[in-house]
């Protein structure tokens, strides 16, 4: 749907996600918190944050303190495998460290991080006081815990002029990275045709700027055993700390790295032939929400406790389904340009959608992820639109690469479908062989059903992607009167000529159909403008999106074309009325009584 207002605070975290502010130490936190109350402490919110910590655990080389409770058994296999890596590391470099035990301080969820240290990563280190500062969130299994190696590595080698360098020696010499491990990720983005170039993997612009996206991670692991390879483990040693390659060098070595790729790609062929059989099957009828981030704020977005209770709301309810939405920022639609990953704390970063959309297939809702791109100004992505074709290769390279980060991260965690694009209308009608090669790429990450998410009316109806994908998507938004109060008659005979519309389309192809988005504001009148929910001429009238609730579901039931609907929203802060409540939520309004007989009837 078009973006409007609600979402005005937005472009500001979006343009400030790369710098996320310093983090506290634990006993500068501890002093803060005993002077004053929490700034983000709201009247109806209570904390009672950890800040001292207690050392649960200590080995010969870290002293583990937790922050609140986490798993022990999991901690002592972080641990484990902390002190073989620190012997591998040790072996691999040929000397000695004689740095102190590492404190490293640990958080049951990346919400009680961020909200001690203002910092809400995976994983941080502090270089100066040799700390590392790790989230164990049961739900992401480990798969960030192998940054502290490089304190040692830093301690060991210096600090490299390449960043790749130092971070792909610690993921080489960790474990389980992203569960199934570098080696294997690196192989699968080779063999997929999503390998990155030296150059681009080489460029510390590349690791900033809001961070590397998964593929950069994982291929620089298999980097640092290309060039041991290629040069011997003494000459990269040496080279390790002061080595900036030239033009030239990259122009000699890439031919070697892609090779040496293709061959880790034919290693795991088999591996990767065996997954997709075995990830064969369907999807049930999806019964459910768009849940949005809301708030952006670290204890009411994605990855909060309310945002767990929202999600648990919804279980009870009777939900199996939901859509885990989160965003990104292009700054104008003519212009290809780098999409970030967000990173800022309280934003829809990786950790927060992680444990988010593992809460909810905790309770055996499926998940759908859906990325999109947000834009300002009343743009939508609908407006994406190149003026050459070089400027259109450019931005399928950088919505490639930003896609690509979620295809791994869906993969990794089992996630039951991926939308691969929400409503780029312009794109899917102008640039078809570009889609199709991107939904190709997208399948070699990926094992799970993908699906586009259409917007009403033209993209929808004259799109011919459908036939290389596993289910249509539509965001149905389709007026439906413009009449100020019409018969319930009224509104079934129009919803059924635009179930029309969509039988047909899912005739030709053969493919069921989810609403990936369908809903309508609480405002006077919502038939008029479904998609519109904010203007100064709108008024809150709860009777009017009962109706069209009551009207959708009288419609599509009993149409085998429909393989679900997951309604426009539930957001992450559900009992948080605003001042002009006239948004898309239905509940605390009168459609939730509706919600809850759809959804509680088997």
């Amino acid at each position: 749907m078009r973006p409007t207002l609600l979402l005005t605070a937005l472009p500001m975290l979006l343009l400030a996600c790369h710098s996320q502010s310093s983090p506290d130490s634990p006993a500068t936190a501890a002093a803060r918190f005993s002077q004053q109350q929490p700034p983000w402490a709201a009247a109806d919110t209570s904390f009672n944050l950890p800040v001292k910590g207690d050392t649960l655990l200590t080995t010969p080389h870290f002293r583990f303190i937790a922050h609140g409770s986490v798993d022990l058994g999991a901690l002592r296999k972080v641990a484990e495998a902390g002190e073989e890596a620190w012997r591998q590391i040790v072996v691999f470099v040929g000397k000695k460290s004689e740095l102190p035990p590492v404190a490293h301080h640990v958080y049951p969820s990346a919400e009680v991080k961020g909200l001690l240290l203002k910092n809400t990563a995976a994983c941080h280190l502090d270089f100066e006081k040799t700390e590392a500062h790790t989230v164990l969130d049961p739900y992401a299994g480990g798969c960030f815990s192998s940054m502290e190696n490089e304190l040692l590595l830093r301690n060991l080698l210096g600090k490299p002029q390449v960043p790749a360098l130092e971070h792909g020696l610690a993921i080489r010499f960790g474990q389980g990275w992203q569960r199934r491990g570098y080696a294997y990720w690196s192989a699968r983005l080779a063999a997929s045709g999503n390998l990155l170039p030296l150059a681009e993997l080489l460029d510390p612009a590349t690791w900033q700027e809001g961070g590397a996206p998964l593929q950069a991670w994982c291929l620089s692991a298999s980097l640092t055993l290309f060039l041991e390879e290629k040069w011997g483990r003494q000459l990269f040693l040496q080279n390790y700390q002061d080595w900036q390659p030239t033009s030239a060098e990259l122009d000699d070595l890439e031919p070697a790295w892609q090779q040496f790729m293709a061959q880790q790609a034919a290693t795991f062929a088999p591996v990767f032939e065996k997954e997709k059989n075995a990830a064969a099957g369907g999807l049930p009828y999806l019964k459910g929400f768009n849940f949005t981030h809301e708030g952006y704020q670290i204890f009411n977005g994605y990855g909060s406790a309310e945002a767990d209770r929202a999600l648990d709301r919804l279980d009870s309810l009777g939900a199996n389904a939901v859509s885990i939405v989160p965003y990104t920022f292009l700054r104008n639609p003519r212009q290809p340009a780098r999409l970030p990953l967000m990173q800022r704390p309280g934003s829809e970063n990786d950790e927060a959608v992680i444990h988010s959309a593992q809460h909810a297939k905790s309770h055996g809702m499926a998940v759908l992820l859906k990325p999109q791109i947000w834009m300002r100004d009343g743009k939508w992505p609908g407006d994406i639109g190149m003026d050459s074709e070089a400027d259109w290769q450019a931005f399928f390279r950088h919505y490639n690469r930003w896609l690509v980060h979620y295809a791994i991260l869906a993969e990794t965690y089992g996630w039951d479908a991926l939308c691969i694009g929400t409503e780029m209308v312009q794109t899917t009608l102008q640039r078809e062989t570009d889609w199709r090669a991107l939904i190709q790429q997208i399948r070699g990450m990926y094992n799970g059903k993908l699906t586009y998410a259409a917007n009403w009316g033209d993209e929808f109806e004259q799109t011919t992607l459908w036939n290389d994908l596993d289910f249509i998507g539509l965001n149905c938004y389709y007026p439906l009167s413009q009449k100020d109060n019409p018969s319930d008659r009224e509104l079934d005979r129009s919803l059924s000529d635009v179930m029309g519309k969509i039988e047909k389309v899912c005739g030709r192809y053969r493919k069921k159909l989810v609403f990936t988005e369908i809903g309508f504001p609480s405002v006077e009148s919502p038939w008029k403008k479904p998609h519109e929910d904010w203007g100064d001429d709108l008024q809150f009238d709860a009777e009017g999106q009962r109706r069209c609730y009551e009207a959708v579901l009288r419609v599509i039931e009993g149409k085998q074309w429909c393989g679900g609907v997951l309604w426009w929203k539930c957001h992450s802060t559900p009992n948080k009325r605003r001042k002009r409540d006239t948004d898309f939520t239905p509940f605390g309004k009168d459609a939730e009584a509706v919600v809850r007989g759809w959804l509680g009837k088997r």
